[in-house]
């Protein structure tokens, strides 16, 4: 998972962190926003399957502007870290994967395919999986990937000193929450190297965990990676297990060199810069012949699939990401379902979407459309500003009289202002709103969760335990409202013992029953992502999860 606060501001040399650039508000300075190349789990797959998705309007256009020596120019975010293990944003993520490999990877459809492992098996009761290595893999260096390292780069993740931000992945595996609060050894945790093979024993059953091992986070590292990966800086010599060696990073970006040692054969393009500032907006440097790729607003879009040369280049995607609200459940007055239930009955939450911004996708439910079990039930909030009001009124506090003060606090949300007025108007409450600086704000979360709050998430990989297990399962690192509810719990471990799709579905479903009736979060809205790619550049089409891997493109002129 990755959180995704949104900023309210981006200047002119920054990029912006959201994929789903907004349409109203301080940051409509499209001009002025490049968005990332892409979010979350950037998963390196097996080239032919990405070559296949895009169809290339001829003629194919290289721009005269690309620097000497680079075969394509992306416009993309820097990461916080060069260690997979040491980073928790989409930003991040997106980088990493293509210089990190997994055991699984995403097509372009975002469906699970071997990657490092050349294949698996699950156990009958699904508490067991099995990981086969291919042979022969090595690092960028030429030294061999095994299943020890396998089983020390997992290890790290959840390190009871350096925990991960996204430990969550391997909480529901064998001794792994001991091993994390200094109550066991590493030799406890059920992640055991068994000749080529890596043997992982789960508390419950697993089906999901073979999308999760595609999470640039459970990435394969080397044993001896620097400790300076930890930081913004590249270290020198990163010896990698992904497509890509980073090189050359300065503060407008970095080179990306093709890894002749990556499992799946070297990458048809040779070098990739990833340029992280530029000096004029995203469709201007595109235009210019700047960039190749680049995220663009919905605003743009608009106009661009119109636009005679332009159009044609245009690609647009769903995300696998949603906004919502949540509240700490832990403490007054939100530990209160009745209050939960009145906040969120009091707000036409549709309808509030829609009028901040009359493109957006509202949300049905924490999780978001095209994951394979999630259903197409509507498990949104009733609107029934009465039954809000009697609601409120009878856990204790009538037309809003002896509320407590309770202050909205975000990474900042257009919505902020419409919810207040709601709120105020169909409650009597009134609340107060703070916005935080990115960084602030998510290490507020994890330390001192404000009462009411509100967070992006985007998929680490495409299953609805990604949203209902690890933002809302009891005792969840990424759950910073602590909502906890038996009955919900069950239902996920009912849909994970079973490997029937239906069954599956049937108990998700019950899962997100629960949240619309416990309001322990509002889900607010789905986002799509919009990119201009250049005219032949093949394999440049973005899945659900707005995956493009770079190991997948090509130039057709070649």
């Amino acid at each position: 998972m990755h959180e995704r606060p949104t900023p309210t501001e981006v200047d002119a040399d920054q990029l912006e962190v959201d994929q789903r650039p907004r349409t109203t508000g301080s940051r409509r300075s499209v001009a002025a926003v490049v968005g990332p190349l892409v979010l979350v789990a950037l998963m390196i797959a097996v080239g032919a399957l990405a070559m296949l998705s895009v169809t290339p309007h001829p003629p194919a256009v290289v721009p005269g502007a690309r620097p000497a020596g680079v075969d394509l120019v992306v416009a993309g975010g820097a990461p916080v870290s060069w260690d997979p293990a040491r980073m928790g944003d989409a930003e991040s993520a997106s980088v990493l994967a293509q210089v990190w490999e997994g055991l699984t990877a995403l097509d372009s459809q975002a469906g699970v395919q071997p990657a490092l492992a050349q294949h698996w098996e699950v156990s009958e009761d699904g508490h067991r999986l099995t990981f086969t290595l291919r042979p022969g893999i090595t690092f960028s260096d030429g030294s061999p990937i095994t299943s020890d390292d396998v089983v020390a780069s997992w290890l790290r993740i959840i390190d009871p000193v350096h925990p991960s931000p996204l430990s969550g992945l391997l909480t529901d595996v064998v001794g792994a929450p001991e091993y994390m609060a200094g109550q066991a050894s590493a030799a406890d945790v059920g992640i055991k190297a068994v000749g080529d093979t890596v043997v992982v024993d789960f508390s419950r059953a697993a089906s999901w965990f073979p999308a999760a091992a595609a999470s640039p986070t459970l990435a394969i590292v080397p044993r001896t990676l620097p400790d300076a990966a930890a930081g913004a800086a590249l270290p020198e010599g990163l010896v990698v297990s992904g497509a890509y060696v980073p090189s050359a990073q300065d503060d407008k970006g970095f080179l990306l060199t093709a890894n002749p040692r990556y499992w799946a054969g070297t990458p048809a393009i040779e070098h990739i810069q990833q340029v992280t500032s530029l000096d004029g907006g995203s469709v201007d440097a595109f235009q210019a012949g700047d960039v190749d790729y680049v995220n663009i607003s919905p605003d743009d879009a608009s106009w661009i699939q119109y636009d005679r040369t332009l159009g044609p280049q245009l690609r647009r995607a769903d995300a696998m990401a949603v906004d919502y609200f949540g509240f700490d459940t832990t403490r007054a007055p939100f530990d209160d379902v009745r209050v939960r239930q009145a906040f969120a009955w009091a707000v036409d939450w549709h309808a509030l979407v829609h009028l901040v911004d009359p493109n957006a996708v509202p949300a049905t439910s924490i999780v978001p459309p095209g994951i394979e079990g999630r259903g197409t039930a509507d498990f949104s909030p009733t609107h029934d500003p009465d039954a809000a009001r009697a609601a409120l009124a009878a856990a204790g506090y009538p037309g809003g009289v002896g509320f407590p003060h309770v202050t909205l606090v975000t990474g900042g949300s257009e919505y902020e202002a419409a919810v207040l007025a709601d709120i105020q108007r169909e409650l009597g409450i009134t609340l107060t709103a703070e916005e935080m600086p990115f960084q602030e704000y998510s290490d507020r979360l994890d330390t001192d969760t404000p009462q009411m709050w509100s967070l992006g998430w985007s998929a680490d990989y495409p299953h609805p335990n990604d949203f209902l297990g690890l933002l809302l399962e009891s005792g969840s690192p990424s759950n910073p409202g602590r909502w906890s509810n038996t009955s919900f719990d069950a239902a996920l471990d009912a849909a994970a013992s079973t490997g029937d799709a239906a069954q599956q579905e049937a108990h998700y479903g019950d899962a997100q029953r629960i949240v619309q009736d416990q309001v322990p979060v509002i889900p607010l809205q789905y986002g799509e992502t919009w990119a201009l790619s250049r005219d032949g550049l093949l394999g440049a089409s973005e899945s659900g999860m707005g995956i493009v891997r770079y190991a997948g493109l090509d130039w057709a002129a070649r």
